[in-house]
């Protein structure tokens, strides 16, 4: 009963789930190994994850229509004061349930009653992280559509209650203590949303701020005031703004924002260097700077006439690399996936091509230097996903050579080689390279030139050796047959195990 309710509100894609073993706790943050799996979300994970057995079980929030009932604003700060996240999201009467995550950190879910697009979901939830101060946090669902003939999955969030009798991660009740699992069902409940009043989920303002056409955070700094420590970075910020709205007095907006907004004023000599420095140049804003990040609104802020505009610098989140020699990558932008080869990816035009291709995106151009860093920030945060022999040329070519070996015949005698065939003797194989890149020619494996088949061999315990064939010294290579070895005939099952029923599978 506990597990058919869980599942059915932490549900999402059926045909994908992550998986997560912690490691080592590094800077205060729990290590660990996370996957992506394909394959259907089975309801012994479900039970597993309850239960306590790992690898714990991470959900992927959106569906294969592009819809979701869930999401959730990931709060990855440490040490963090829960009590004061609590009070705050009840102070605003939002409907969040807080959980502690796997890390420390929170995730803040918003339930709904029954499912929502996922763009109206993340759009939401970006606009209340930014209004929170959480705006440089991980929003989930990442993506807002998911290309299905491609086969694209979206990212995982592991979720609470992992051995949920002794668990450490728990909801939080409105007093800040934990929540068992009987109580985090009752949370839900109470907290979760109709499709109806989704949109009426806002953040209390203090002060009239209504119209405000200009970044997002700004909008809401206004409302909570700038404390010591942001006040140069946000009049900075502020300025560009007021160049852009106001082209003949944006001085005196500058000075009357100081006034009306800085819970302590900037002194006159540090507004007026302010003005100086934006009288010169016409900078752009700065979005990725304190406080500015944490109340960041993206989506909006695009939208608004003064806002980012085409100044705005696309995040690349949830990358996946798919290693082989040629790998695939899976880069979402927007809350939509890119799918790229790595060379495709390191040419910064036809990278731009490719995503307006995709997407109908168009991203900014970069210089080469910021290029190259912003490639180095995709590799460091990418998920690597290791594929399987089969899929590799090593893979591929090992199996031509199994067919190779077995599938032609083995010669009777030695000199058998001298017409393609494969010879065994003494636990040991013996062909001709000649023949062996003929077989691949005609397979039409391309993967491999002869230098390199040779390499191959030999890293298989290959190589090359001189036998009679046909009364002339020939070079053959010789390999132990062990691995070409086939079953010859299945095991006969036990008589006693005859009569036990079988487990039939419905």
């Amino acid at each position: 009963m506990k597990t058919e309710k869980f599942k059915k509100i932490f549900e999402g894609l059926d045909r994908a789930y992550g998986q997560y073993t912690p490691g080592d706790i590094k800077n205060g943050k729990v290590g660990g190994n996370a996957i992506t799996k394909r394959g259907f979300v089975s309801d012994a994970l479900w039970e597993d994850h309850l239960e306590g057995k790992a690898p714990s079980l991470g959900s992927i929030p959106i569906r294969d229509d592009s819809t979701c009932s869930w999401g959730c604003i990931d709060i990855d700060t440490y040490p963090l004061d829960y009590k004061k996240v609590v009070s705050n999201i009840r102070k605003n009467n939002l409907p969040f349930v807080p959980c502690r995550s796997k890390s420390g950190g929170a995730h803040l879910f918003l339930f709904t009653e029954e499912p929502i697009t996922a763009e109206i979901m993340r759009n939401k939830l970006m606009e209340l992280a930014g209004g929170l101060g959480y705006g440089n946090c991980e929003i989930f669902p990442k993506q807002v559509e998911l290309n299905t003939t491609r086969g694209d999955i979206g990212s995982f969030l592991n979720l609470p209650y992992f051995d949920s009798s002794n668990t450490m991660r728990y909801a939080f009740l409105d007093d800040g203590s934990a929540a068992t699992l009987d109580q985090f069902f009752d949370l839900y409940d109470q907290y979760k949303i109709k499709k109806e009043d989704f949109e009426k989920i806002k953040i209390k303002t203090k002060k009239k701020t209504s119209g405000f056409d200009g970044p997002p955070c700004l909008e809401t700094l206004m409302n909570v005031g700038i404390d010591e420590g942001g006040r140069d970075n946000v009049l900075y910020h502020y300025s560009v703004y007021a160049k852009k709205k106001w082209p003949d007095d944006w001085e005196n907006k500058i000075s009357e924002f100081n006034n009306k907004y800085m819970n302590k004023p900037l002194s006159y000599r540090q507004v007026d260097k302010t003005v100086k420095q934006h009288q010169k140049t016409d900078y752009k804003y700065k979005c990725k700077d304190q406080p500015m990040c944490s109340f960041c609104d993206s989506a909006q802020c695009r939208k608004r006439e003064f806002g980012i505009g085409g100044d705005f610098e696309f995040g690349f989140d949830s990358i996946k690399k798919y290693q082989t020699e040629n790998s695939i990558w899976y880069i979402t932008i927007d809350g939509r996936q890119v799918r790229v080869r790595t060379k495709t990816l390191h040419k910064q035009d036809l990278f731009q091509e490719t995503v307006y291709d995709q997407i109908n995106i168009i991203l900014p151009d970069l210089s080469r230097k910021d290029w190259k860093l912003k490639l180095q920030e995709i590799g460091n945060n990418a998920e690597i996903i290791e594929m399987g022999d089969d899929v590799s040329p090593e893979g591929r070519f090992d199996q031509h050579l199994h067919a190779y070996v077995n599938d032609q015949g083995k010669g009777l005698t030695i000199d058998e080689v001298n017409y393609g065939k494969a010879f065994e003797e003494k636990d040991k194989i013996y062909f001709k390279m000649e023949f062996l890149l003929m077989y691949l020619e005609k397979q039409r494996f391309k993967g491999f030139d002869a230098v390199r088949v040779a390499a191959r061999l030999k890293e298989r315990d290959a190589k090359s050796v001189v036998r009679k064939v046909e009364k002339k010294n020939t070079r053959l290579w010789e390999i132990d047959n062990e691995s070409f070895k086939r079953i010859e005939s299945l095991p006969l099952p036990k008589e006693e195990d005859l009569n036990k029923e079988e487990d039939l599978p419905f």
